[in-house]
């Protein structure tokens, strides 16, 4: 293809972009649903979709079906589009529009924006580019001087751009998608800046959606209830002034959208056209992919959601493009942070994939990595005041500390709130552990409670006895089997995470098991301030079904919690016994406590019952963040250690506006709070 200012160079050619994007789209092909089929066949008859990696196994088989298994996983792209909207005169916005010069600027000088830390935590490679920025970026390094103008026109009283500036800006995303790939880049993650871009994306939707503005139209950067009536009664008159034409996407994107919208959208056509996965973020990107597969309907099968924002519109363009997001975390930003969260997820659970189809001699390689404490064979009788100890002791959150990271999120140069719970994690975390600013390598490690179904103590003994009579290796019999513990230790790899699990047998009592647990969680929580807890079986449907027992249909506690160990079978009643005991005690040691399974969800809903205070240490995280549907032993606490390290990396390296010298907001609820 031949390069964009080359194109524009030759006024005989500009005649012709739409030709050339025509042309491109016809080149796109299916995506490749045989590349994956024998892969998703052998992992399937090792892991089990129903009891296995839910959603995670989706994303996976998607990537391969794009781009292929790969001789080399590169990071991801975290791709920055920027642009001032003239429609942003009609002032629906919280910040001023210079705002979008000033993050520009953060990100390439500072680096201290939501963008430049989810690509920290990502370790991706970050883009910057000036679509039309309406300021001079000539002196910014490390950014794409393209600026097609200083900003769109006023949508509300005309045409936001020419047809010509519209195809141009599509042009440039699909070129820079074609690049990447040259240089082996296969997984883009846009992201953009733009000054009231959620009001073109707002009437991009409405438009295309065949929607009313009403159900397209939110708060943005937070706005008041004054200035969201005025930003509706704006879409509204974008779409009457401009008509556009919802089965045109480049008339749609001519009429009432934005440059650097534009250029996502082009990015998603060129990735179709070159093999990539798009990532998308919040709703300015879904609003983007709206117009790419409008004029590109092929490449809606190179697209995948992250998360579910808190724009009207999200949930909207999501169902037309027939996407599912897979977080809920309520983010109003749209610096690529879901699309990290997610990539993140996508390339751990393919490195998983990866080795869970190794040989048997490699797997017990990770097995070799995970640190296994046996019960000891001894008899334990517990009293009321061990109990009385935990009940009267637990220790309160640190509220100077969770004040002062309060005014730091406060200031942070974001929209106020706009990271939804990551903001309520770190928090959350600052107040356990009674630290302001949590360290971003703050240790941390994942428990996992399991049963042998034999009467030994020792793992050479366990060992020989899990060898049936005909010699073969009998998994059934051992807390865990080398599938499941592969996965699980990929992740804990890549999350920086010690796996460790703890092994009961069948000849000890409830005490015994509760206060191995408690023994456990106690010792751990003493050197980590974040534990994963989880509870682990070779037949997974064990684990499932202590939670069908202890939780009703409509999600309610199904028993007192006086006798609800009673109505679990023996071996039921050894993990739940061994799991309260490692609750309490690494709560208590003041350790933020990450729940995985269902059931481990259930024991800590007993739990709070009897000990209240216990919740405030509590981070469940499927399905109330994450909708992955993972049954897989250890994954959904090991993601949400790396939910917690991406909260991290955003209270420690993004900067104030103070300190990146930009603009706060003069309307909503940040206004008077953020000082610059």
């Amino acid at each position: 293809m031949m390069n964009l200012t080359e194109l524009l160079r030759e006024k005989q050619n500009i005649d012709k972009l739409e030709d050339i994007i025509q042309q491109i789209c016809q080149e796109v092909e299916p995506v490749n649903q045989e590349a994956s089929k024998d892969f998703a066949e052998n992992l399937d008859t090792l892991i089990p979709p129903q009891q296995g990696l839910g959603k995670l196994r989706h994303m996976v088989m998607q990537y391969l079906s794009i781009a292929g298994i790969p001789a080399k996983l590169m990071p991801p792209v975290n791709f920055i589009f920027c642009s001032d909207h003239g429609v942003s005169a009609e002032n629906v916005s919280a910040y001023p529009p210079e705002t979008t010069l000033h993050m520009a600027t953060n990100y390439v000088i500072s680096k201290g924006a939501a963008a430049n830390a989810f690509s920290n935590f990502v370790q991706g490679k970050m883009k910057v580019a000036d679509l039309g920025i309406n300021g001079n970026t000539d002196n910014l390094p490390d950014i794409d001087h393209v600026k097609i103008r200083p900003g769109t026109r006023n949508a509300a009283q005309e045409p936001a751009m020419t047809r010509q500036e519209a195809a141009t800006s599509l042009l440039y995303g699909i070129q820079q998608a074609m690049e990447l790939k040259e240089q082996g880049y296969t997984i883009l993650l846009p992201g953009e800046m733009g000054i009231s871009n959620t009001t073109s994306s707002a009437a991009i939707a409405a438009a295309i959606c065949q929607v009313s503005p009403e159900k397209t139209t939110g708060r943005g950067t937070n706005i008041s209830d004054q200035r969201l009536r005025k930003k509706l009664a704006v879409v509204k008159q974008m779409l009457a002034t401009n008509q556009p034409d919802a089965t045109d996407g480049l008339d749609v994107l001519t009429k009432v959208g934005g440059y650097e919208l534009g250029a996502i959208a082009g990015l998603i056509i060129g990735a179709a056209h070159s093999h990539c996965l798009v990532i998308l973020d919040g709703f300015n990107t879904a609003a983007a992919a709206l117009i790419a597969t409008t004029i590109c309907p092929q490449a809606r099968e190179y697209i995948m959601a992250s998360h579910i924002g808190g724009e009207a519109g999200h949930p909207i363009a999501l169902q037309k493009l027939g996407l599912q997001p897979i977080m809920k975390l309520d983010i109003k930003l749209g610096e690529a942070i879901g699309s990290s969260l997610a990539a993140d997820l996508l390339i751990n659970g393919l490195a998983a994939c990866l080795n869970v189809l190794k040989s048997d001699v490699e797997k017990f390689a990770y097995v070799d990595r995970v640190q296994d404490i046996m019960i000891q064979p001894k008899s334990v009788q517990l009293t009321d005041k061990t109990f009385d100890f935990y009940t009267k002791t637990m220790p309160p959150l640190d509220k100077e500390a969770m004040n002062q990271c309060q005014q730091r999120l406060d200031n942070l140069a974001k929209p106020i709130y706009c990271l939804g719970n990551m903001e309520k994690i770190v928090l959350q975390l600052s107040g356990i552990i009674g630290d302001a600013l949590p360290h971003v390598d703050i240790p941390k490690t994942m428990l996992l409670m399991g049963l042998d179904k034999i009467s030994t103590e020792s793992p050479l003994e366990i060992l020989q006895e899990s060898f049936n009579a005909a010699g073969e290796y009998d998994e059934s019999m051992q807390a865990y089997n080398l599938d499941e513990i592969t996965l699980a230790e990929t992740f804990a790899r890549a999350a920086g995470t010690k796996l460790q699990v703890g092994h009961i047998s069948l000849n000890h009592s409830q005490m015994d098991a509760f206060e191995f647990g408690r023994q456990q969680g106690e010792e751990l929580a003493l050197h980590h301030a974040i534990v994963g807890l989880g509870l682990v079986d070779s037949r997974q449907e064990k684990i499932q079904a202590i939670a069908q027992e202890l939780i009703t249909p409509n999600n309610q506690l199904r028993y007192d919690v006086a006798d609800f160990l009673n109505h679990l079978d023996k071996q039921q009643q050894l993990l739940v016994s061994a799991m309260l005991g490692a609750l309490v005690a690494a709560a208590h040691n003041s350790s933020m406590v990450i729940l995985d399974d269902a059931a481990t969800q259930a024991v800590a809903r007993y739990a709070v019952k009897m000990l209240p205070d216990l919740e405030d240490f509590l981070l469940p995280v499927q399905p109330q963040l994450y909708q992955l549907d993972i049954q897989a032993p250890g994954l959904v606490a090991l993601a949400g250690i790396r939910l917690v390290t991406a909260s991290l990396h955003m209270l420690n390296d993004m900067k104030t506006f103070a300190e990146a010298q930009v603009a706060v907001a003069n309307d909503g609820p940040g206004k008077g709070i953020q000082k610059s």
